[in-house]
């Protein structure tokens, strides 16, 4: 595919965009009062000044950003009163983490980026007029890439990663589109060597292996009094986080209890934490189905010493679940979904279970697993036997749930020395464009 035939296929999208966008809009993935930020066109003004335009699809991605962010600010950016941040997101609840910043005091604009016909990203590009652009992890518009490259605008690549299913597009159908864009880049700060040759592979230039900008990112925060309700009556219990579970991974708790109903193991609490709170009510059917309960946060419920089950169905309390658990299921692992980051947990020093499907975030498990604080389930026939086998035989042994805790808390440390570093480079890197490239 040439970029050229990639444009062709936008001009042929751009007939059905308007109908597209109003469906996600009526299933709550679009701002409809923001729809033409799609199209490129913004009802804000661009501050007079320097803007660093971060931009992250959706949550992951966002994290990563305000990781970057708030490193640069501690570093002196921002503190000028012409000094922003212009983030862009693709999801809503993106947009809500990013917002919920700005509120806090971050000096940055939120805007959804625009879809990738060139028409759209050229409207962006002369509404913003960006003195750098950085792209995070592994969101790769190869339009917004390349038309900001083209503009003589600096354009970076960090935190750089692609999954399997990405690498085989970009190296086989897509070889010559990547060539296209990625040979205009600036620098990229790839999470780890396999993925600094596979880009260098694809034509970019001045790549360096560094590190996952999720390492540095703020540690969640903990709601004292919710974590003394959980504890009033659990305080005997081994507790099990499910972090960020997705369908399939419930089944796979399920499957759990029943396992530890059979050897009569009474003191262990699975507490589900669904990706999408939205799929709370299935989730309790289902668990109910399979002759449980379960009661849930939503609810204003806590569990007691008799529950296998709990159900944490709100927003903004991962921290607190990861306080009072003794270890980490990372979810979204155990599915083809290529896995959420391990980092919380390891910044609370808790040890990390996780499955194959880390394509996401190989780079922070397999330092963990490296490190002694994390155990990666391998890809094969009896993956959800070893899964749960695994889960029965660490919650049973309290001196070596205490050993990989510790160990993952000197991971997470380590993590957040080698992103310190990336954002440093990254800030070097900014300044020096400051300097050269004022809008």
């Amino acid at each position: 595919m040439t970029l050229s035939t990639y444009n062709f296929l936008w001009g042929i999208l751009k007939l059905f965009l308007s109908s597209y966008l109003v469906r996600r809009q009526k299933k709550g993935k679009e701002d409809k009062y923001r729809l033409n930020e799609r199209y490129g066109i913004s009802k804000k003004l661009r501050p007079d000044g320097t803007i660093v335009w971060l931009h992250g699809t959706s949550v992951g991605e966002s994290v990563a950003a305000l990781a970057l962010a708030n490193s640069m600010k501690k570093n002196g950016f921002g503190k000028n009163k012409n000094e922003f941040f212009l983030l862009t997101t693709n999801t809503t609840s993106a947009a809500k983490l990013i917002k919920d910043k700005i509120k806090k005091g971050l000096p940055a604009i939120h805007q959804y980026h625009p879809y990738d016909h060139p028409k759209f990203v050229s409207k962006f590009l002369d509404q913003w007029k960006p003195n750098m652009a950085v792209f995070m992890e592994s969101d790769f518009w190869p339009n917004l890439i390349y038309l900001t490259a083209n503009s003589n605008i600096p354009t970076i690549l960090a935190s750089s990663q692609m999954s399997d299913k990405s690498a085989r597009f970009w190296t086989g159908l897509g070889y010559f589109l990547a060539k296209k864009i990625f040979s205009k880049v600036d620098h990229v700060l790839a999470v780890d060597p396999k993925q600094e040759a596979l880009f260098k592979k694809l034509g970019a230039k001045n790549v360096k292996s560094l590190t996952s900008l999720k390492s540095i990112a703020e540690k969640p925060p903990i709601d004292q009094n919710y974590v003394v309700q959980l504890k009033k009556n659990i305080h005997r219990k081994k507790i099990l986080i499910a972090a960020s579970t997705h369908p399939g991974e419930e089944e796979l708790m399920i499957k759990l209890a029943d396992l530890l109903r059979k050897k009569s193991h009474d003191n262990i609490l699975i507490i589900i934490a669904p990706r999408h709170i939205n799929r709370s009510l299935g989730i309790q059917n289902r668990i109910k189905a399979a002759g449980f309960d379960i009661k849930s946060r939503s609810k204003g419920e806590y569990p007691s010493k008799n529950d296998i089950f709990y159900l944490s169905d709100t927003m903004g309390e991962m921290g607190s679940l990861m306080e009072i658990s003794d270890l980490v299921f990372v979810a979204g692992s155990m599915v083809p979904v290529g896995g959420h980051s391990p980092s919380e947990a390891s910044q609370f020093g808790k040890p990390v279970i996780m499955g194959p499907h880390s394509e996401k975030c190989d780079a922070q498990i397999k330092d963990l697993v490296w490190s002694g604080g994390a155990i990666q389930i391998e890809k094969d026939p009896k993956m959800n036997e070893n899964f749960l086998n695994n889960i029965v035989e660490l919650l049973n042994n309290s001196e070596r749930l205490e050993d990989m805790g510790r160990n993952s808390l000197i991971a997470s440390g380590y993590a957040q020395q080698r992103a310190d570093e990336a954002s440093i480079n990254l800030i070097e890197l900014l300044k020096t464009y400051r300097n050269t490239n004022v809008a």
